[in-house]
């Protein structure tokens, strides 16, 4: 069974031509996304052995992401289709590089139950990871089942916060599904907008420190251009990001969380041991993999290979 397991939407992304908002484009084109989807491929590309789960429509989209995940080397064993709804949408407009807008249509993605899931698959990996789209559809029972099982195996429990507002009723609502899924929560992946909204901080320093009290293992905080803070209550410190050409930020965060993953999957220490030196490592590991996703266009598609990262971090 694979080694770490992804659960999420798998999706398509239909992007607006780049520097408009979409009010303004005349032109769309479809590629495959899904924050949980990229991570999974870009765990995939670095070499991990990962699985995902996750559901689509039986439809031309659905059938196309399956085919994509599982050529990329991703286990697809629990990745299927659904009839009754079809694949998620995202329609993504970008007016600048560093900007994106997002108008999501779930589908088959929010059908997932939780008695379809297998306690073995998830139990038996060595990281589970998902994020708070999931949690904002009808897939939440599952997200938190499969997070309970991760954790009560003593397993990492990798969340993204990624926080979307517009998926859902109001941002009180989406703040209590959050705080729920921190309970099982051991690495927590997040920005500085999010960071606030979960804690009222804007200082990474205090905020990490706030949810650390709740049970977090390890806060990762990304800071766009300026790098990514970490804190695991022993150690803490900011990592600057790699200076890149930036086409596309898109996918940016989910390629940090696979390089994040990645390391973590690697260490038989536990998280709350990690002194500086070692975290520092990690997540320079994950900011050039961020970095090196926004150098290309779109989310999936731009997710780096374990030898490029290598070399990205060489030349600093």
């Amino acid at each position: 069974m694979p080694q770490i397991v992804v659960l999420g939407e798998a999706l398509i992304d239909v992007f607006a031509e780049k520097g408009v908002p979409l009010r303004a484009a005349t032109t769309l084109q479809p590629s495959p996304g899904g924050a949980p989807a990229n991570v999974a491929v870009a765990l995939a590309r670095l070499g991990a052995d990962v699985g995902f789960i996750g559901k689509v429509g039986i439809d031309d989209y659905g059938s196309f992401l399956i085919d994509l995940l599982a050529g990329e080397g991703v286990d697809t064993t629990h990745f299927v289709a659904d009839p009754r709804e079809p694949t998620m949408l995202a329609i993504v407009a970008a007016p600048s590089p560093t900007e994106q807008h997002f108008i999501l249509y779930n589908g088959a993605n929010g059908l997932l139950d939780p008695e379809e899931l297998s306690p073995a698959y998830i139990a038996s990996a060595n990281l589970f990871g998902y994020n708070s789209v999931t949690l904002a559809s009808g897939s939440r029972a599952a997200a938190l089942q499969a997070a309970l099982w991760a954790n009560e195996a003593g397993k990492h429990v990798v969340f993204d916060v990624n926080l979307r507002p517009l998926l859902w009723p109001s941002l009180d609502v989406a703040r209590k599904r959050i705080e729920e899924a921190l309970v099982t929560t051991t690495i927590l992946k997040l920005n500085q907008t999010e960071l606030e909204f979960l804690t009222g901080l804007t200082d990474p320093v205090q905020g990490s420190q706030h949810l650390l009290e709740r049970g977090v293992q390890l806060c990762c905080v990304s800071l766009g251009v300026t790098g990514a803070f970490f804190n695991n209550g022993t150690a803490r410190g900011q990592v600057p990001a790699f200076s890149v050409d930036v086409r596309d930020t898109t996918g940016s965060g989910d390629a940090f969380v696979a390089g994040l993953s990645y390391q973590l999957n690697q260490l038989d220490k536990p998280v709350t041991q990690l002194d500086e030196a070692t975290l520092r490592q990690i997540v320079a590991f994950a900011n050039a993999c961020g970095a090196l996703a926004a150098t290309q266009v779109g989310a999936m598609t731009a997710s780096p290979t374990l030898e490029a990262v290598e070399r990205l971090l060489q030349s600093a």
